[in-house]
């Protein structure tokens, strides 16, 4: 499923287009001295395969999801 980079909000990054998260850093740790995670550029397409581990990664593909009303 293709979706839609929304902006990086209290730590979740959602679909624009379905409200799927892509990304969630609540609760998350990383290294002191490191800038915290950012997400995906707002905007992008992201092809989301499903299962464990997830995988995503940026595409030139057009969203597939379902847009939310």
């Amino acid at each position: 499923m293709i979706h839609r980079a929304g902006p990086l909000v209290d730590g979740v990054q959602r679909c624009t287009r379905c409200g799927y998260i892509l990304s969630d850093y609540r609760n998350a740790a990383w290294p002191e001295g490191q800038p915290p995670p950012t997400g995906f550029e707002v905007g992008k397409a992201i092809d989301v395969e499903p299962g464990n581990p997830r995988w995503s990664s940026v595409t030139d593909d057009a969203p597939t999801c379902v847009e939310a009303r």
